[in-house]
C-alpha cells in the first residue's frame, strides 16, 4: 500500500526529492515478480497462475495470504493451492520444499530467474462455481481474488508487478489495477496494491459516469439479470460517490478511477483502494436498481475509512498472522454510520428513512444483553477468536460503531452549536493518518479534541472500553429527539449468526441467551447445516427460514459440532422483542432543528 499512497495521496506522504518523481525506486539487481492468470478453454475448475522471478533470492520463499485486508479471519488458503512447481527459465525443475501450510521454498541453485506454476480454487466444485463477492469461477465469469490467488515474494511484497490475463475469447477484464497499452496486461506499484485490486473476468455489462471529475466505472456480471432500470442504477452510485467525496470537503478523491464490481451473489461487499466487489442478487437488481444503494455508500466511504485512514496496526500487513486493533469499530461502524448519512444527504433516503433505521439499530443494540458485557474495542480485538473468549456473548463492531458514529456527531455539534462535527474528524484523520503511518486509540481521541473541541475521555471510559448503559436522550435531545423502547411479543425462533470461522466454511450459530434454541441445546458456535430442511449457505438463509416461524411451529436445526452431525429441535414459544423509536420532541428549538440539519444535510 505504501507506493501507492505516496502516489495518490502527495499531501499525507510527499515525494523526498526531485528524482522519486520520474524514477521507480529499486536497484536494477532487485527481484522483478510478473504473473500471468489463465482460465483455460473449458476448464472452470482452478485459476491457473504462473510467475517469473528475475534476480531471485535463494532461497525464493512463495508465500500465499492467509487472510485477506476487510476480512478478520483464517483463510487456510494452502488449502487452495496444487500443483505447485518451480523450474528455471530454460526447463530445469528445481527444489521445492513445502515450510508451512501458506508458504514454499524454492532452492534455486543460483539461477538467474526462475518460474512458478500452480493452481487456486476452491476445491468443493459447488461452492467454486457459486457467484460471490470474493472468489469464484463459472461458464462465463469469475472473480480473481488476489489474496488467494498471487503469491508473493518473502521479502519483497512493496516490488511492482505486471499480471497478464489469458481468458477465453470474448471474455473482458474490470479492475482497478493500471491499465497499459497490452488490453491483457495491468501493473500494480506493489504486492500490496496488487491484491487489493479484484479482478472481474468474463461477459459483463459495462456503466461509466463522472463525480467530482473522477472518471467512475460500475460492472455487472450477466452471470444474473440486468438493472432493469440503467438509468436509476448509475443515478444512484453518482449521488453516492458525490455525497461521500464533499464529506472529505470536495477535495479530489484519492484515486484515479473507481470501479463498482457486482456480481449476481448474496452478501454484502469489499472494499479496496479504488474499487469494491458488491454482492446484491440478480433478482434484486432486475426490480429495484436501487437495492443496492446502502452497501454500495458502505464499500465507497471506505476507500477513506480503513483503506487510507486506518488504525496503526493495518498495515504495512503481516499476511501471514491474525493482526488484531481495538479500532474495527471505528473503520466498520462508523462508516455504517455514514452509510446512513450518505443516503439522507444524496436524497436516495428521506429523513424519515434516516430515523427509522437509526431506531431499529438502536433497538437491535438494546436487545442484545452483550451490551452490557462486551465492549466495542473487546468486540473488535476479539474478531479473530472463537465466542467462547467472551464467554459465547456475541455483539457486531459494526452496530457498536454505527451507534457510536451517531453519538460522536451529536455531541459534538451539541457542544459547538453545529459549527463543528464528526465530518471535520474524518476530514482531519484523512489528512493526519492516511499515509504512512495509521493512527493509535490516543491519536484518535486526540484528533476529535483538536479537529471539534471536546474532550471524550469519559466517553470513551464508559462507551468505547466500557459496556455502560448509553443513556440514549441525553444525546437524541441534541437533534429534538427522544427514543422510545417497547416490547413487542414475536416468536422465538431466534438463532443468530456469525461468519465462517474460516473463509469457506460454514456459517456458525448465535445460540442468544434466553432463547428457545438456547434451551434446546444449540451453542454459540455451532456450524449450520440446515434449519427446517433449508441448507444454510449464509446468515440470509437463517434470517429467511425464521422469519417463516409461527409461534408453536417447530424448529429443527442440523448442526456441525466437534466433526460430528447434531440435530436439534425445539418449539417456538414468544419472547419480548425490544423496539426502538426516534421521536420528535414536542418543544423543538431552532438550535435543534439546525443540527439536525446539519447531519441529514451537511447544513
Amino acid at each position: 500500500m505504501l507506493l501507492i499512497l505516496l502516489t495518490l495521496v502527495g499531501t499525507q506522504q510527499p515525494l523526498q526529492g526531485y528524482a522519486d518523481a520520474f524514477i521507480q525506486q529499486s536497484r536494477r539487481t532487485d527481484p522483478k515478480v510478473d504473473y500471468t492468470v489463465t482460465v483455460r478453454s473449458g476448464d472452470r475448475t482452478a485459476f491457473y497462475v504462473e510467475l517469473r522471478i528475475a534476480n531471485p533470492p535463494n532461497p525464493a520463499r512463495l508465500v500465499i495470504p492467509n487472510w485477506a485486508p476487510g476480512a478478520y479471519r483464517l483463510m487456510d488458503s494452502g488449502d487452495n493451492i496444487a500443483g505447485f512447481t518451480a523450474a528455471t527459465t530454460a526447463g530445469d525443475a528445481l527444489p521445492v520444499t513445502r515450510d508451512s501450510d501458506i508458504s514454499w521454498t524454492v532452492d534455486t541453485k543460483g539461477a538467474a530467474s526462475l518460474v512458478v506454476r500452480y493452481s487456486t480454487a476452491v476445491r468443493d466444485s459447488i461452492q467454486w462455481r457459486r457467484p460471490n463477492n470474493r472468489w469464484f469461477l463459472r461458464p462465463n465469469s469469475g472473480i480473481i481474488d488476489g489474496p488467494r490467488t498471487f503469491m508473493y515474494l518473502d521479502g519483497w511484497k512493496l516490488t511492482p508487478a505486471q499480471v497478464t490475463f489469458r481468458l477465453p475469447a470474448g471474455w473482458r477484464i474490470a479492475t482497478g489495477l493500471v491499465a497499459t497499452t497490452d488490453s491483457t496486461t495491468y501493473w500494480a506499484p506493489s504486492y500490496d496494491v496488487l491484491i487489493d485490486s479484484p479482478v472481474l473476468v468474463g461477459h459483463f455489462l459495462d456503466y461509466r459516469f463522472s463525480a467530482a471529475g473522477r472518471p467512475h466505472r460500475a460492472v455487472v456480471d450477466l452471470g444474473g439479470a440486468r438493472p432493469r432500470a440503467a438509468r436509476v442504477f448509475v443515478d444512484m452510485l453518482r449521488r453516492v460517490s458525490e455525497t461521500a467525496i464533499a464529506i472529505f470537503g470536495n477535495a479530489p478523491p484519492p484515486y484515479k478511477d473507481y470501479t463498482y464490481i457486482f456480481v449476481a451473489g448474496r452478501g454484502g461487499g469489499l472494499e479496496h483502494l479504488n474499487s469494491t466487489t458488491i454482492g446484491v442478487t440478480a433478482d434484486v437488481l432486475a426490480r429495484d436498481p436501487g437495492g443496492a444503494e446502502g452497501v454500495s455508500a458502505h464499500e465507497f466511504f471506505h476507500t477513506w475509512n480503513v483503506k487510507r485512514i486506518r488504525p496503526v496496526e493495518l498495515g504495512p500487513f503481516d499476511y501471514e498472522h491474525p493482526v488484531r486493533t481495538l479500532n474495527l469499530w471505528v473503520s466498520e461502524g462508523v462508516t455504517d454510520y455514514y452509510t446512513e448519512v450518505i443516503l439522507a444527504r444524496s436524497g436516495l433516503n428521506g429523513a424519515g428513512d434516516f430515523v427509522r433505521r437509526m431506531g431499529d439499530a438502536i433497538g437491535n443494540h438494546r436487545g442484545n444483553a452483550a451490551r452490557l458485557v462486551v465492549s466495542p474495542e473487546r468486540s473488535s480485538w476479539t474478531v479473530w477468536d472463537s465466542p467462547e473468549v467472551n464467554d459465547s456473548h456475541v455483539i457486531s463492531y459494526y452496530l457498536q460503531g454505527q451507534l457510536l458514529g451517531f453519538l460522536l456527531d451529536l455531541a459534538i455539534r451539541d457542544s459547538t452549536d453545529n459549527t463543528k462535527s464528526l465530518d471535520d474528524v474524518m476530514r482531519y484523520l484523512f489528512d493526519h493518518y492516511a499515509g504512512d503511518r495509521g493512527f493509535t486509540s490516543d491519536e484518535l481521541r486526540t484528533a476529535i479534541r483538536t479537529a471539534a473541541g471536546p474532550d471524550f475521555r469519559d466517553f470513551w471510559r464508559r462507551y468505547v472500553s466500557g459496556t455502560t448503559e448509553i443513556p440514549w436522550d441525553d444525546y437524541l435531545k441534541a437533534a429534538g429527539w427522544s427514543i422510545r423502547f417497547t416490547e413487542q411479543p414475536a416468536p422465538d425462533a431466534r438463532i443468530g449468526t456469525l461468519t465462517p470461522a474460516v473463509q469457506g466454511g460454514r456459517v456458525r450459530a448465535v445460540a442468544i441467551p434466553g432463547s428457545a434454541a438456547a434451551a434446546a441445546g444449540l451453542v454459540t458456535g455451532d456450524e449450520l447445516v440446515r434449519v427446517n430442511g433449508r441448507d444454510i449457505v449464509d446468515g440470509g438463509d437463517v434470517t429467511s427460514v425464521v422469519r417463516g416461524v409461527r409461534s408453536g411451529g417447530l424448529v429443527t436445526i442440523q448442526v456441525m459440532r466437534a466433526g460430528q452431525l447434531v440435530t436439534i429441535r425445539f418449539t417456538a414459544g414468544t419472547y419480548g422483542q425490544v423496539r426502538a423509536v426516534l421521536a420528535d420532541l414536542p418543544d423543538q428549538t431552532e438550535r435543534m432543528r439546525r443540527i439536525r440539519s446539519g447531519i441529514l444535510a451537511a447544513n
